[in-house]
C-alpha cells in the first residue's frame, strides 16, 4: 500500500512537471506574452502621438481638449487588456470605458480628465511596450536555443553545424569543446544535449506560465480597483 502511494505521488510530480508541454493555457499564455510586443507597439504609437500633438499646441488651448482626449483613448486600454485577460488567460475582468454618447462634449472630456484609472491605464500601455520589447526577445531566443538543442540528434551530422561560442578551450570529457563552438559529432552527445534543450524548454514553460500569472495579477488589479 505504501509503494502504491509513493508510486502514485512520483507520478503526480511528474505530472506536474512535465504535463506543462501538453497543457493548452501553457501555449494561450505564451500568446498572451508575444501579443505584448505588438500591442505594445501600437499604444506607444498612439500614444506618444497624440500626447506630442496636445502638447504642442497647449499654448493655442487647442491641446487641452486633444489631452484630454488621451486619456478618453486610454480608457479603452482597459477593455483590450480584460479581453485578453477572459480569452487567453481565463481570468474574468471586465472594464467599460466612459462613453461619449449623450454626453456634451465638454463635460464627457472633463469626466476622462478627472477619472484616475485612466491614468493607470496609460501608465499600463507605456508599460505594456517595455515588457513587450523584453518578452518578444527572451521567448524567441529561450525557446530558439532550446529547440535548436532538442533536434540535435537529428542535425549532428549536419556538416557546420554549431550551438554556441566560447571564449577558450574546455574539457568536458563526452563533449569537446573548442575555443569557437561545441561540436557535437557523436549519437551520445548529441542526445545529451537533447536532453539539455529538453529540460531547458520545460523550464522555460513554468517561466512562461509564472509570467504570465504575475502580468496577470497585476493586470487584473488595476481593473478591478478601476470598477
Amino acid at each position: 500500500m505504501r509503494a502504491h502511494t509513493t508510486g502514485r505521488t512520483s507520478s503526480s510530480l511528474l505530472g506536474r512537471i512535465f504535463g506543462v508541454a501538453v497543457d493548452r493555457q501553457t501555449y494561450r499564455n505564451a500568446l498572451y506574452l508575444l501579443l505584448r510586443f505588438p500591442l505594445g507597439i501600437v499604444y506607444l504609437t498612439v500614444f506618444v502621438t497624440l500626447l506630442s500633438v496636445g502638447v504642442s499646441l497647449v499654448p493655442l488651448l487647442v491641446g487641452v481638449p486633444i489631452l484630454a482626449g488621451v486619456l478618453a483613448v486610454a480608457g479603452y486600454v482597459g477593455v483590450i487588456e480584460a479581453a485578453l485577460l477572459r480569452t487567453l488567460v481565463g481570468r474574468e475582468a471586465a472594464w467599460t470605458p466612459t462613453s461619449p454618447n449623450d454626453t456634451p462634449i465638454v463635460p464627457y472630456l472633463k469626466q476622462v480628465a478627472t477619472e484616475p484609472h485612466n491614468y493607470l491605464f496609460l501608465i499600463l500601455a507605456f508599460v505594456s511596450f517595455v515588457t513587450g520589447n523584453t518578452l518578444f526577445v527572451a521567448l524567441v531566443v529561450w525557446f530558439a536555443l532550446s529547440l535548436s538543442f532538442v533536434i540535435a540528434p537529428a542535425v549532428y551530422r549536419v556538416e557546420g553545424v554549431q550551438y554556441f561560442n566560447v571564449a577558450g578551450p574546455v574539457d568536458l570529457g563526452i563533449v569537446t569543446v573548442t575555443e569557437s563552438q561545441l561540436i557535437v559529432d557523436t549519437l551520445p552527445e548529441a542526445l545529451l544535449v537533447s536532453l539539455v534543450g529538453i529540460v531547458s524548454t520545460v523550464i522555460g514553460l513554468h517561466l512562461v506560465n509564472l509570467t504570465t500569472r504575475v502580468y496577470a495579477d497585476i493586470t487584473a488589479a488595476v481593473l478591478s480597483t478601476s470598477e
